[in-house]
C-alpha cells in the first residue's frame, strides 16, 4: 500500500515539470511555516488560497499545489518532495549517500567510496553529500538509506564508557 506522500510523488514525477519549479515549490512549501498553515487552514477560502498559490508558485506546479491544497495534504509536503526525490534517483538508477568527516577526503577517496557504494547497491551512480562533523573527533559516518556505518572516534568513546559502567 502507497501512502499520501507517495502518490503524490508519483503524480509530480509523472508530470515530468521543470526541476527549478519543483525546487521552489519545494523551498515554498517546505520552510515558510506561515504558507503551509495559511494553505491548510479551514478559515481560508479555496479561492482565497489558489489565489495566493497563483501569485507564488511556478505556473507549471500551481494546479498540482492546488490539488495538494484542496485536499488539505500540504503538510506531506516535505515527504512528498523527499520521495519525488528518490524516485528521481531511481529512474537515474543512482543512491544518495551522506558521508560525516572530521577530516575532508581527498579526490581519490570520495571517487573509491562513490565506486563501492554504488557497487554495494548495484547502482550506477552515487550523489554523495559530505558533511563536516567535528564533534566526530575522528573516523567518519557514512549514511546510505536507512544504513549507518558509524567508524567515528565519538561513537568509540560512547562504547566504551558504556562498557566500563557495566562493569
Amino acid at each position: 500500500m502507497t501512502s499520501i506522500p507517495d502518490n503524490y510523488a508519483r503524480v509530480l514525477f509523472d508530470l515530468n515539470l521543470d526541476p527549478g519549479d519543483i525546487e521552489t515549490a519545494r523551498v515554498l512549501l517546505t520552510e515558510s511555516k506561515e504558507l503551509t498553515e495559511a494553505l491548510t487552514s479551514p478559515i481560508i477560502s479555496r479561492a482565497e488560497k489558489r489565489v495566493v498559490i497563483d501569485k507564488l508558485f511556478p505556473e507549471s506546479i500551481r494546479d498540482f499545489i492546488k490539488v495538494m491544497s484542496d485536499y488539505g495534504d500540504v503538510e506531506f509536503a516535505e515527504e512528498t518532495f523527499s520521495a519525488y526525490d528518490a524516485l528521481v534517483l531511481d529512474s537515474r538508477n543512482a543512491v544518495s549517500a551522506e558521508f560525516a568527516y572530521v577530516t575532508e577526503p581527498d579526490d581519490a577517496q570520495i571517487s573509491r567510496l562513490k565506486q563501492k557504494i554504488a557497487k554495494d547497491y548495484n547502482k550506477d551512480s552515487v550523489e554523495l553529500n559530505l558533511v563536516e562533523d567535528k564533534s566526530l573527533i575522528g573516523g567518519f559516518v557514512l549514511t546510505v538509506g536507512d544504513y549507518v556505518l558509524d567508524q567515528s572516534v565519538k561513537t568509540s568513546i560512547q562504547k566504551l564508557r558504556r562498557h566500563f559502567a557495566e562493569r
